[in-house]
């Protein structure tokens, strides 16, 4: 850790990301609050997470622009994009606007598809790969921790003032994250291009993703995990009314409970990362979040408080030892397309258990649908198992080298 606080860039890097993250978190639970403070309506309020997973299909598209382009200014034109779209928010009045809220919503999810790709091929370009895996953690642990404090704030200020003043907060912030992120150094090294059909360049990270044998169970484990976890969202909002009998707002001490766990889960990994395999973090992080799920099928707050506090804990050991993995066995040329092409292998279950949990939630008991997501992470854990012996013919080392033909690469 020493060693990334030292290097330049990366403080400037994980200072960007910090208020950028800030600014999301301030807003994207109020989405949610927004709606069904408008509507009265659970299911619509689960709806609009439903918004921001479903852009991911368009993953690809968002890959192929981060490959293309110095990735940032990928993150400076997304940053003052958002600010852009988010103040369209003073515009919502109330239902008759809702439009505009699902509208934001699915920008932010784009936004959020090619961003995360960019900074993952940004890590890897600007890092040795033994500082990868760390620099991953420390990453998630500021953004999972922001659940402390972001969904507090923006529920609060939402209580307090509305949904417009959070939107002007989220605007203001992330402008900040640009101008920090302008100070960056780094130039990345890029090879030259090689004029391929396009259809070549937007299959390249799912191309890569198949070929792969470890990954291709990763995509699998993803696959399981993403339809059990999406059922989740439209269903907190009936865990906090109908079991914990709270208001909408108490999601947001939710979420800063979880981002609670999420600090030490994120502590926890980086320290782990150099000593334990990726699959092995992986199978640890679903089993963990599988018993914060199972937790909250209690209708009493001091298990729901302790299953959100585990499901934090079990994020940031998934997310980075899938970050890392992706990147251990991914030429940079092809990262965003890749680390893009993963997460719309997530979102196209994802999306579907979301919609499939908006209906469920109103015919079925929150418990039953919380089990399921328990047993389904399981399984997803189960499925992994057989990746922990896969990763010893990929290596430790750097990534592998580009074939030099975008969308042509080696194998792991």
């Amino acid at each position: 850790m020493r060693e990334l606080i030292r290097h330049r860039d990366f403080r400037l890097l994980l200072a960007g990301q910090t208020l950028a993250m800030f600014g999301d978190w301030t807003l994207l639970l109020v989405f949610g609050i927004w709606a069904k403070t408008l509507t009265g309506s659970n299911a619509v309020a689960g709806l609009t997470v439903f918004a921001m997973v479903a852009p991911g299909l368009l993953a690809p598209f968002a890959g192929v622009v981060v490959d293309r382009l110095p990735r940032r200014a990928v993150m400076i034109g997304l940053n003052l994009v958002s600010a852009v779209v988010v103040s369209s928010l003073w515009f919502v009045h109330d239902r008759d606007q809702l439009w505009i809220l699902f509208a934001v919503a699915v920008w932010y999810g784009f936004s959020g598809v090619m961003f995360n790709a960019a900074i993952s091929g940004l890590v890897q370009a600007m890092l040795p790969m033994d500082q990868v895996g760390p620099a991953n953690g420390l990453l998630a642990t500021v953004r999972q921790g922001l659940r402390l404090i972001g969904p507090l704030a923006g529920a609060g200020l939402f209580a307090y003032a509305g949904g417009r003043w959070v939107a002007t907060l989220d605007a203001a912030i992330l402008v900040l994250a640009s101008v920090v992120l302008l100070f960056l150094r780094h130039r990345e090294i890029r090879a030259p291009r090689v004029v391929v059909p396009f259809r070549v360049e937007l299959t390249a990270g799912l191309l890569h993703l198949w070929r792969s044998p470890l990954l291709r169970r990763l995509a699998v484990t993803t696959v399981l995990f993403s339809v059990a976890i999406g059922m989740v969202e439209p269903t907190v909002y009936a865990l906090v009314g109908d079991g914990l009998r709270r208001p909408p707002e108490f999601v947001g001490v939710l979420v800063s409970v979880q981002g609670a766990g999420a600090i030490l889960g994120g502590i926890v990994v980086s320290g782990a990362i150099r000593r334990v395999s990726e699959p092995t973090l992986i199978v640890v992080g679903l089993l963990v979040i599988a018993t914060g799920a199972a937790l909250c099928t209690i209708p009493a707050l001091p298990a729901a408080l302790l299953g959100f506090g585990l499901v934090g804990v079990g994020i940031p050991l998934l997310g980075v030892a899938i970050a890392t993995l992706l990147q251990r066995c991914t030429p940079n040329e092809v990262m965003g397309r890749v680390a893009a092409g993963y997460d719309m292998i997530g979102t196209v279950p994802t999306t579907a258990s979301i919609a499939a949990g908006a209906i469920l939630v109103g015919l079925w008991p929150f418990q039953l649908i919380l089990g399921l997501t328990a047993v389904g992470c399981v399984a997803a854990a189960l499925s992994m198992l057989p990746a922990r012996r896969a990763l010893s013919a990929v290596g430790t080392g750097a990534p592998p080298p580009a074939s030099g033909v975008p969308g042509v690469v080696p194998a792991p």
